[in-house]
């Protein structure tokens, strides 16, 4: 019996070899898009599970009156805990953005000094690679004893093109000075995703000794003061979270009387990548947002993908209505006859996922350059992902199979003999939803996709209040020397001297890429009501920095050379913005040069008042920001204009040799990393013109199908109507105009929708744009045009067919 299904199924599906092919087509499609996204969905949900303490594994964090959760503590805490909270079985510390500098080494083979500016370095407790579990590929995985580290095997092979390299030496330079390492371990790199992506591990146990801190004593591992460190918990096994988080938050405020009124909490690790639910408040590596959205996406086209086979196998049931009385008459049941359906529809099934697997092959290159990630179909072994995705295209095929094959065992054989009444008009109107709800869908698509990058263009076109063209960055030196201070004014000198350079300066960030550390407690001389809940972005300058980057003043003027040679702890002056002066009390009217301000018990006068510019992208809105002056070596910005570039970058290149020597020289271009702030948004605009092209595609496939059986519906009318002088044109506009009226209906419903979900979308940016109605027009005008295009190759053909040979049709 089941044999006869099948051959009877494969029958059918090859006589009808247009349909067949739209409907495994489309199906392909959406099941490609769905396994694609359902990889990275596996990925981000298996990320970190690979750790063997991964169930009892927490990080430390802090709430603080305000309610504002922080992850960074101060480090002194980490011996008490350890030696004092009960269910505690081990503390482990990350100290990740210290670190970053130079790694330099005399190569045996070349006897050449070789240096690499690197920044992921991270200063961990001498455990972390006993309770993480990042394998040895060589070596000891204790840090404990101070200069000593351990590389992953990446970096063993860029340094030393080998992972057998115990016992060798490297020189870390950076804001510690000049220290040599002894290398201890080689570890591998996870082979599944990672939230702590260690590259090259210090230990932090180095940091003890003032001697290793170059006068940075705000780093000393004992301090309670600075809060720099990531605090990881490995509780015991019959250990209480919430009991070890009230012991933690009273041994904090023993330690430390200041930090009455903060709290501490344990976010579990299973939490950390992806949020368990989206009002959750803890900080996460992971977007649970971006994870529906992708998934949400995939499901609804691969959901069109379906409708596409309801649709056109209805239209079929129609042609094969007297099939089906005819097997009624000869004793079929109807269980048979939905057997009978049911196979075909796995069957077509089965070949669209033999498809669909091989667009997800010719597809995953360009997907994983999209994500990021080195996804494959492997990543759904972990879990229960297979299983998963198995099931809901089973259920998926059965439902809509189900449907097809209800209504086609639903006819009854008189009138499905004589093909009058219910068969014909059976499932119109079902046909006409779907057609509907397939370009809501893809009207949604389209509309995101203009919106999305209609923000994209408002956030890299707006006038951010300060000159990003033709600026040059060059990273400062990080391997110093003992005139180094000199040296740097000298570099900083020389540039100005150059004939190609117009501008120049010295910073120690720059926009785009952060600020120098925040501050609070900052107030005027005499305090207002809640000053201590503010907070101040601290920016570090040279005199140059704003002239260089052209940002204004509206009141007072730039440092002098004077001030930044003598650092804001000498000249006590300082600049701030006008969010900055807002904050402080002072009124947009009131001249505040030479006002004076407390910070840290020390007063510093406001030199100057800089006008708002965005030093940060688009989403969020301007800081109050107070610059400090200095002379600044972490970053210098030179203006130019493009005309012989390379030659120029030549020729700074062997200045920089010169003054720096061990120091890579390393440049890159402000306006580019100012706008990689937005690569998110770049991403999330290419998922939608994907999901656009892809949706669009699949719903005109079934409306060709639909216009095809159309047409043939209605042969004899055509022929009378072009017996009786109709032209091609008012042949086509008669087959088109349902059709139209259906996208029609589509863009009234995709547009309320659109613009509800896009304004909430766009309510997450600080300075946004906005969604005017010819966004809405033009998407409908695209989808009536991309509908009339699909429906007249059909309506043309039959319009210029013989209305002798129509009119002979049965």
């Amino acid at each position: 019996m089941l044999k006869n299904y099948l051959v009877v199924a494969v029958r059918n599906l090859l006589r009808n070899k247009t349909f067949t092919a739209i409907n495994i087509a489309g199906l392909a499609a959406g099941l490609a898009v769905f396994v694609l996204i359902f990889e990275f969905v596996a990925a981000e949900w298996n990320t970190n599970r690979f750790h063997k303490n991964f169930d009892s594994l927490y990080r430390l964090g802090t709430i603080d009156k305000n309610g504002n959760h922080d992850s960074h503590l101060a480090p002194g805490y980490a011996p008490a805990i350890a030696q004092n909270v009960p269910g505690v079985q081990a503390v482990v510390r990350w100290v990740d953005g210290l670190g970053s500098g130079v790694i330099s080494y005399n190569d045996t083979k070349s006897g050449e000094l070789k240096s690499f500016r690197e920044e992921n370095i991270t200063y961990v407790d001498g455990n972390f690679l006993e309770q993480f579990s990042f394998p040895l590929a060589s070596g000891r995985p204790s840090l404990q004893e101070p200069k000593t580290m351990a590389l992953s095997e990446t970096m063993a092979n860029k340094f030393f093109g080998t992972t057998n390299i115990s016992g060798q030496t490297l020189t870390v330079s950076n804001q510690f000075g000049n220290t040599p390492y002894t290398i201890t371990a080689v570890f591998k790199n996870p082979t599944t995703g990672s939230d702590l992506q260690p590259e090259i591990l210090l230990s932090l146990n180095t940091l003890s000794s003032a001697a290793n801190r170059n006068e940075n004593d705000w780093a000393d591992p004992a301090t309670f003061e600075n809060g720099f460190s990531n605090y990881y918990l490995v509780l015991k096994k019959e250990a209480n979270a919430t009991a070890v988080s009230k012991a933690i938050t009273q041994l904090m405020h023993a330690a430390q009387p200041s930090s009455n009124g903060i709290i501490s909490v344990l976010q579990p690790f299973s939490e950390l990548h992806l949020a368990p639910r989206f009002s959750y408040t803890y900080q996460t590596f992971g977007s649970l947002k971006l994870v529906a959205l992708l998934l949400g996406v995939a499901l609804l086209i691969l959901l069109i993908g379906w409708v596409n086979y309801i649709n056109l196998s209805t239209v079929q049931a129609m042609k094969r209505a007297k099939e089906t009385g005819v097997r009624k008459v000869l004793g079929a049941s109807r269980s048979q006859l939905t057997f009978q359906y049911l196979a075909e529809t796995f069957l077509l099934t089965l070949l669209s996922v033999g498809l669909s697997l091989i667009l997800v092959q010719l597809l995953q290159n360009g997907f994983n350059r999209f994500t990021g990630k080195s996804l494959s179909l492997e990543v759904l072994n972990h879990g229960w992902f297979w299983a998963a995705a198995i099931a809901f295209v089973f259920i998926g095929s059965l439902l809509s199979g189900g449907y097809v094959a209800f209504v086609l065992s639903s006819f009854k054989p008189v009138t499905a003999i004589r093909g009058k009444g219910e068969t014909k008009s059976k499932g119109i109107s079902l046909r006409k939803g779907l057609v509907v709800f397939q370009f809501t869908i893809s009207i949604l698509f389209i509309i995101a996709t203009m919106v999305l990058y209609r923000q994209l263009q408002y956030m890299k076109t707006t006038n951010l209040g300060v000159s990003l063209d033709q600026l040059l960055v060059i990273k400062g030196p990080t391997v110093s020397s003992e005139d180094q201070a000199e040296k740097n004014v000298a570099f900083k000198n020389a540039l100005g001297q150059l004939a190609f350079v117009k501008k120049y300066s010295g910073s120690n960030n720059v926009p785009g890429g952060g600020y120098n550390f925040f501050a609070d407690h900052i107030t005027r001389l005499s305090p207002q009501k809640d000053d201590e809940k503010k907070s101040y972005a601290m920016l570090i300058s040279d005199e140059k920095f704003f002239d260089t980057y052209d940002i204004k003043f509206v009141q007072g003027k730039a440092f002098t050379s004077d001030d930044a040679m003598h650092a804001w702890m000498n000249c006590k002056k300082v600049l701030v913005n006008e969010k900055a002066a807002a904050e402080l009390g002072f009124s947009k009217t009131e001249n505040i040069v030479g006002q004076k301000i407390n910070w840290a018990n020390t007063q510093y006068e406001i030199a100057g008042v800089v006008k708002d510019y965005h030093h940060l992208s688009l989403q969020r809105p301007i800081d109050p920001v107070i610059f400090l002056p200095s002379v600044s070596f972490v970053y210098f910005t030179i203006q130019t204009d493009v005309n012989n570039l390379q030659q120029k970058i030549s020729s700074l290149n062997a200045l920089y040799k010169q003054y720096f020597p061990g120091n890579p020289f390393e440049y890159f271009f402000a306006d580019e990393k100012f706008n990689k702030q937005y690569v998110e948004e770049q991403q999330l605009g290419n998922v939608f013109i994907a999901s656009a092209v892809i949706a669009v595609i699949i719903a005109c496939m079934g409306l060709f199908g639909l216009a095809a059986f159309t047409a043939q519906q209605r042969t004899k009318e055509i022929g009378i109507r072009k017996v009786l002088g109709a032209s091609v044109t008012n042949i086509a506009t008669l087959l088109s105009k349902d059709f139209v009226k259906l996208v029609f209906i589509a863009i009234c419903i995709a547009s309320p929708v659109a613009w509800w979900a896009l304004n909430k979308w766009l309510s997450n940016f600080a300075y946004r744009t906005n969604i005017g109605w010819w966004i809405f027009a033009g998407a409908g005008t695209m989808a009536i045009l991309i509908a009339v295009l699909t429906v007249s190759f059909q309506a043309v053909k039959a319009a210029v067919a013989s209305p002798v040979k129509s009119l002979r049709t049965e």
